[in-house]
C-alpha cells in the first residue's frame, strides 16, 4: 500500500520536469529509503502478481531456462536459442538483443534486458498460445529484484560471471550477488545450474541437494571444457563433454565467447542433444549486432561495435582486439549516466592501460552533465598517462565528431573500437530519446572520410 502510495507520489508531482523527478526518486535510493525496505518489493511484488493474473497466469506450461551474469548473458543466451531450434525445439526468446515469441526475431528496442512485468507476462501469454514449449531468458539483476520474472519456476539456470556493475542500485557486490542469486533460488527440484568453475561468489549461489550443479571451465575439474584453442581471429577448440570431444571451428571472435558456448552447451544438452547436433550448432552460430561486430574496409581499417559497459568487459573485449594481430586500438567510448559512478575512472584507466588512443565522449547521460561523467572517465586515463610519445587521449564530446576522430588517426592495421551503444537504435540524452544507429553513423563517416566499406552479411542474413 505505501509503497503504491510513494510511487504515485513521483509520477504525480505536479510540476515536475523528468529530472525533478528523477531528482527525487535518486535521493530517496541514495537514503536506502526505497531499495533495501519491505515497502518497495512489496510493491513490485504486487505489481507481478496482478500481471501475472491479469493475464490468465502465463507460464505454467512451459521450461523456462534462466542465464543472468554481468557479461555475455546475450551471446549466451543466443548460443543456446539457436542450438534448441536448430534441433528442432519450439522455443521462445527474451534477450537484451532480440525478441522471438513465434514469428522470428524481432529487435528488442526497449533498453531492458527482461521487460516491464505486464509486457512480458503478455509475450509468455503469446508464446503459449502459439505452442511454444520452451522459454530461453536473459535475467537480469534488477529484474530479480523487482520481481519481474515472479512467478515462473525455471528447469535450468545459468550465470556467465560476476563484476563490478549496477552498484548504484545495488551499492555493494554482496547485494548485487544475492540480487543474481534469486535466480538459482527459482529453480525447481531435480533442475540444473550452471557456474564458473573457482567461482568467487559461489557461496550465495547454492542450491540444494536434489538440484544438480554443473561447472564450465579450462580444465579437467568442469563438466566441460575446452582445450586446444586457436584464433585466426575466429575460433577453433575442442570441447570435452562429460567423456566425449568434438573440434569447434566457431565463427565467432574473443577467447571469451568460449566461456558463453560452454554454458549454452551445458543448457542445451540438458535437451539430450547428440554431440553432431552440438557440433552443427556451435558452428553455424554467428555473431550478435552490437557484440564484437566488425566493419572492414578495403583501405585496410577495421571498426568493432560491442556493448562492453564495465572496466571488466572493456578489458576482454581490448584484449580480444589485441589477439586479433591489429596494429593499434583507438577506443572511443564513454559512461552511461545515472550508473555506478565509481566504475568511470576505472573504465578510462582499462582503456589507456591497453589501447594506443582514447576519445573520451558521451554515452547515454540520462539526467547527468555529460561534461562531468566525461572528466570522471578521464581521471582513469590520466593515472596512466606516462612520457610514451605514441600514446594519444582526447576528449570529444559529440559522440559522432568522436567517432569521426578514431577513423581519421587509424591507419591500415588499426581497429576503432567502439563501445557502449551497441545495437540500441534510441539515445537517452537528458529529457529526450533521440534515434541513433551506431553502425549506420560509423559507415556513414567511413564513407565521408573516403573508405571503401567491405559488404559482410548480418547474423539474420547469414542464420544465427
Amino acid at each position: 500500500m505505501w509503497g503504491f502510495l510513494f510511487v504515485r507520489f513521483i509520477k504525480k508531482t505536479p510540476k515536475n520536469s523528468r529530472t525533478q523527478q528523477w531528482d527525487t526518486y535518486s535521493r530517496c535510493m541514495d537514503k536506502h529509503w526505497i531499495r533495501r525496505n519491505w515497502i518497495y518489493r512489496g510493491y513490485m511484488l504486487t505489481k507481478a502478481r496482478l500481471a501475472w493474473r491479469a493475464f490468465g497466469k502465463p507460464g505454467e506450461s512451459l521450461r523456462c531456462i534462466g542465464i543472468t551474469g554481468t557479461d555475455g548473458k546475450s551471446t549466451t543466451s543466443m548460443g543456446l536459442y539457436h542450438l534448441l531450434t536448430s534441433a528442432g525445439v519450439r522455443v521462445w526468446l527474451i534477450s537484451t538483443v532480440y525478441i522471438d515469441v513465434w514469428d522470428g526475431l524481432q529487435d528488442n528496442h526497449s533498453h531492458m534486458t527482461s521487460l516491464d512485468h505486464k509486457v512480458f507476462r503478455d509475450k509468455i501469454r503469446q508464446a503459449e498460445h502459439n505452442g511454444l514449449t520452451h522459454m530461453v531468458i536473459e535475467v537480469s539483476s534488477h529484474a530479480l529484484y523487482q520481481y519481474r520474472t515472479w512467478p515462473l519456476r525455471f528447469v535450468w539456470a545459468g550465470i556467465t560471471n560476476l563484476t563490478r556493475e549496477h552498484l548504484d542500485f545495488h551499492r555493494t557486490m554482496t547485494h548485487y550477488a544475492r540480487s543474481k542469486a534469486e535466480l538459482f533460488g527459482r529453480v525447481k527440484d531435480e533442475g540444473r545450474v550452471v557456474v564458473p568453475l573457482d567461482f568467487l561468489y559461489q557461496q550465495h549461489f547454492s542450491v540444494s541437494d536434489s538440484i544438480q550443479t554443473q561447472m564450465f571451465g579450462r580444465d579437467e575439474r568442469s563438466d566441460i571444457f575446452v582445450d586446444a584453442v586457436t584464433q585466426d581471429p575466429q575460433l577453433h577448440f575442442d570441447l570435452h563433454l562429460w567423456d566425449e570431444m568434438i573440434h569447434i571451428d566457431s565463427p565467432l571472435v574473443g577467447a571469451f565467447n568460449l566461456d558463453n558456448l560452454m554454458i549454452a552447451t551445458l543448457l542445451a544438452d540438458q535437451q539430450w542433444l547428440t554431440l553432431t547436433q552440438i557440433q552443427q550448432g556451435l558452428q553455424s552460430y554467428r555473431w550478435l549486432p552490437g557484440r564484437q561486430e566488425l566493419i572492414h574496409t578495403q583501405e585496410g581499417i577495421t571498426a568493432m561495435i560491442d556493448f562492453a559497459v564495465t572496466p571488466d568487459a572493456l578489458e576482454t573485449v581490448y584484449g580480444a582486439a589485441r589477439a586479433m594481430w591489429y596494429q593499434r586500438l583507438i577506443a572511443v567510448f564513454g559512461a552511461t549516466g545515472n550508473r555506478d559512478q565509481g566504475k568511470r575512472p576505472k573504465m578510462g584507466a582499462v582503456a589507456a592501460q591497453l589501447c594506443d588512443i582514447v576519445i573520451v565522449t558521451e554515452d547515454e547521460n540520462y539526467h547527468e552533465d555529460g561534461i562531468e561523467i566525461m572528466k570522471q572517465v578521464e581521471k582513469g586515463v590520466e593515472w596512466h598517462v606516462t612520457s610514451d610519445k605514441d600514446f594519444v587521449y582526447e576528449l570529444v564530446q559529440d559522440r559522432t565528431d568522436a567517432i569521426r576522430r578514431g577513423l581519421e588517426l587509424a591507419e591500415s592495421g588499426d581497429v576503432v573500437i567502439v563501445t557502449g551503444m551497441a545495437n540500441f537504435t534510441t539515445r537517452s540524452m537528458n529529457e529526450w530519446s533521440i534515434p541513433r544507429n551506431e553502425k549506420e553513423v560509423i559507415q556513414k563517416q567511413m564513407r565521408e572520410l573516403g573508405y571503401h566499406i567491405v559488404k559482410s552479411p548480418t547474423p539474420l542474413e547469414k542464420g544465427l
